[in-house]
This record gives structure tokens, sequence and C-alpha cells, in this order.
């Protein structure tokens, strides 16, 4: 066998082990027994095999085309080879190559053999890598297609190409994520329940002798119940981009999915906490916010409640002094967002994020709102060569439930009267 032969089959056979090997690791993904370091070795696996493939076919390239050159000879070895005397001693007659070729079978075998070597590397079609790493990003996410020419493009970065720029700053995100203040619960499936037992009011009876024992209330249980959904986002940026910008988009892009994934929650929280709840409108925001922690809210839940305040509430809650002068909203460095008010975390929030009426929420927010996720992916994939460009993109399954309505306090405050004298600190 051949050297081209033997490659043509080491070839072949490479082929077969990228086929397999990447149904295996679509496989895996769905696999709740493999973990992501068991995919992650697949397609670094799947990279390996893919650089063999390209070797084996440069080799081939270079072998076939040394086969294809035509054979030099002397220019006085031709004549004298192409001359044949026949016996009658009349001048030498030229012969046909065709007839001479066809008169020896091992040039002619070799010869078919080579052809059909050739015919079968036009037969077979490979996958380019980005067709490969696009399929499997498609079945990964399971977005569908992903094809869009649409995207961040070398105009759009033109601002830092090509002159010299100093390292980007970027602008801060000006408000507590309210994603970091209520409880999340990793599920492993779409749908289901979380069952919540009740306390009750349900007493001991009194008991005669002998007599048969009073049974109990039934438990109240409460489920909460979740229902997945989805949600994608995606950058492009193009090859043109990359090429002439030495800036990191990958690594700034990757960091404004983050900012999606953080502004999808944070509006997910915010209609939680107001779908279906009543606001109370108080031109005394003191004595609202008392109300709905000593009366509204029973004691341990009180305890653990936070104040959501809009920006323009938090104007007005600061403006309030006590008796004597002194405001009523204390800086608080123990807590993350830096502010209290009657002992209570104060977390201040965009006004716009509120609905029209609501500008603050009394609650304990680990229970009132649950985000309950099966899943967060983010990930890289390259279109075919004839688009050129790259696309960032994140998957979430998740679903943020409004867990205790009972416990959610809707307020509209709004500033006291002018005759009214400041409400004093109790």
């Amino acid at each position: 066998m051949s050297k081209l032969e033997n490659l043509n089959k080491e070839l072949s056979e490479k082929r077969k082990e990228l086929s397999s090997l990447t149904v295996e690791t679509r496989s895996a993904v769905e696999d709740d027994g493999k973990s992501f370091d068991d995919v992650k070795a697949g397609m670094d696996h799947i990279d390996e095999i893919k650089a063999d493939i390209e070797k084996l076919q440069a080799d081939i390239s270079v072998l076939q085309g040394a086969k294809d050159l035509p054979e030099e000879e002397p220019e006085e070895q031709r004549d004298e080879d192409d001359a044949v005397v026949d016996d009658s001693g009349d001048e030498p007659v030229e012969e046909n190559a065709a007839n001479i070729e066809s008169e020896n079978p091992e040039i002619e075998k070799e010869n078919e053999t080579e052809k059909r070597g050739v015919q079968d590397m036009k037969k077979q079609v490979v996958p380019t890598v980005s067709e490969n790493e696009t399929a499997a990003f498609e079945e990964f996410l399971k977005t569908g297609e992903v094809r869009d020419a649409s995207g961040i493009a070398l105009k759009d970065g033109a601002v830092i190409i090509p002159e010299t720029i100093m390292t980007p700053e970027h602008e801060q995100h000006q408000f507590p994520r309210l994603g970091n203040l209520v409880r999340k619960v990793a599920v492993s499936t779409t749908t289901g329940k979380l069952p919540v037992f009740m306390t009750s009011t349900d007493t001991l009876k009194p008991h005669t002798e002998y007599a048969p024992t009073d049974k109990g209330a039934t438990p109240e249980i409460k489920p909460i119940v979740w229902d997945l959904n989805t949600y994608t986002g995606a950058y492009a940026f193009s090859q043109e981009l990359i090429s002439d910008s030495s800036y990191n988009w990958e690594a700034e892009l990757r960091s404004r999915l983050v900012e999606l994934r953080d502004n999808t929650d944070d509006s997910l929280i915010m209609t939680a906490l107001t779908n279906g709840v009543t606001a109370v409108a108080s031109d005394d925001p003191v004595s609202a916010l008392k109300t709905a922690l000593n009366v509204t809210l029973k004691p341990q839940d009180s305890q653990s409640a936070s104040i959501i305040l809009s920006q323009s509430a938090y104007d007005i809650v600061d403006q309030l002094v006590d008796g004597e002068g002194r405001p009523l909203l204390q800086p608080a460095v123990a807590n993350a967002t830096g502010y209290s008010i009657l002992g209570k975390t104060v977390v201040i929030v965009d006004d716009n994020l509120f609905p029209t009426g609501v500008n603050a929420i009394v609650a304990p927010l680990n229970k009132a709102v649950i985000n309950f996720k099966l899943a967060e992916i983010t990930g890289q994939f390259q279109d075919t060569y004839d688009i050129w460009y790259k696309q960032l993109g994140i998957f979430l399954r998740e679903d943020v439930v409004q867990a205790r309505k009972d416990l959610i306090i809707n307020l509209n405050l709004s500033k006291p009267a002018a005759t009214t004298t400041p409400t004093q600190a109790g």
C-alpha cells in the first residue's frame, strides 16, 4: 500500500472518530450524570482530532501534488525511447504512448489505483471546523439558527482603531442589584412545586379520661409553583474588528452579557414585588413604614425585612428629621447598600424600575421572591467563513416567582404637607 493510500485510510478513520465523538459529546450535555468538565474534555478532544484531520489533509495535498508532476527526461533519451525500429529496417516508427502503457499491466494497475484515490478524495466532504462549532453550539444552547449578520462591526469600534488609546474605563452601575437580595433555588426540571407548611393557630383540646382524642387541624401547605422560561442574548463582532483592534472585545462583551443578565433579573424581581399588590398612599412616610413593619408584618418577618426605595422616595425620606433636627435616614457602614432607617436596610433603586404609583416596598425579600434557576450558559461560536464574525451568547432558564404576596407591602410615599410637624423617630 502506498504512502498516499495509508494517509487516505488514516484520514477516513479520523473522520469516523470525529463523528462518533461529536455525537457522544452532544449527548453528555443532556446527561445529568455528566459534569461540565466531561463536556469540556469532549470538546477539547474534538479540537485535537480536527487538528489531526487538517494535518492529514495538508499532507495528502502535498503528496498528491507531487504525484501529479510530469516526469522530465533528457531530450535525447526521450527520442531514443520513442523510436522503435521494425524488422524491415525502415525509419523508426513512433508508437502511441497509450499502446505502450496498455502492454504493461503493472503501470496500468498503478494508474488505476491513483485515479480511484483522487476520486475518493473528491467524494468525501468534511465539514469545516467553523461549521462543526456552529452546529455544536446550536445544539448546546438549543437556540436553532444563529446566522445573523448584524452585530458590532469595524465602524462601531473605530473610536479605538488604529490610534494609541489609553485603557478604556467603564461607568459603574449606580444601584444595587436586586438579584443579590432575593432567594435563589437551583432546580432540575422545567416545572415543579416548593411546598411551604404554614403556621397554625390550632390548640390542644381538653381531654376526658378514656375519651377519644380530638384530631388536630390539617396543616396548611402552600405550594410555590415554578415554570421555567428561556432568556437569551448575544453580541456579534466581526473579524475585521478583531484584526484591526488591539482591544480585548471578547472580554468586554462577556461583561456586557453579565450586565444583560443582571438587568433582566432586576426587571423580573420588581415585577414579582409589585404584580397584584395594591400600593398604599401616604404623605407621612415614616408612619407608613412603621405601620408596615409593626402591624402588617409579623415580628420574625419584620425583623428580616428590607425597605426598597425609588430614588425619588429616597429623596423624600432623606429630608425627614426628628424633633431635634437629626436626619432619620442614617448611614450604615455594615449594610451593603450603605443606609438604614428604623433599623432596616434601605435599598435605593432607579425610578424607572418601579411601576406607576409605587415608590417604596417593604418585604422580607428572601421569602417574598424566589428565583428558580435551572441553567445559565455563556459561550462563543464562529460562523462559516463566508461571513467572518464571532458571536458571544448567554442562555438562561429561570423563573422569578412571587412566593409570598402576603409579605409584600407597596407604598406610594409623598412629601409631608408644609403645615405638618415633622415626624419624630420613636
